[in-house]
């Protein structure tokens, strides 16, 4: 588990990049409203998706690494581009922390600790 004084960086780190955060739930709206028909005429609209939640997810990811940088930082992939969640893996020697970052209101975030 991340001590107090880690989980307020972790925090202010997230605040910080809370637009990327917001145009992480823009790609899952757009995800949500592909229409995908037999010929999968929507699959390169959706490489292009997931490739622009890469970007984003990166981005936020490298701040929180230049903020914690005594931690191994690991994005974990979601399993469809609809999910509005970032679970992060955070290892610090023998200690590992697993988050999860919902940011599936505009504007707002919500970060627990699953361990």
């Amino acid at each position: 588990m991340l001590n107090d004084e880690d989980y307020d960086v972790l925090k202010k780190s997230f605040i910080d990049s809370q637009r990327l955060f917001n145009k992480l739930n823009d790609v899952a709206n757009q995800a949500s409203e592909l229409d995908y028909d037999e010929s999968g005429l929507f699959y390169e609209e959706e490489e292009i998706l997931d490739r622009h939640w890469l970007k984003l997810s990166s981005k936020i990811i490298d701040a929180l690494g230049e903020s914690l940088d005594t931690y191994n930082i690991e994005l974990l992939k979601n399993d469809s581009l609809e999910d509005r969640k970032l679970t992060i893996n955070l290892v610090k020697e023998d200690e590992s922390s697993k988050v999860v970052v919902d940011y599936s209101e505009d504007g707002a975030l919500s970060i627990s600790q699953v361990s």
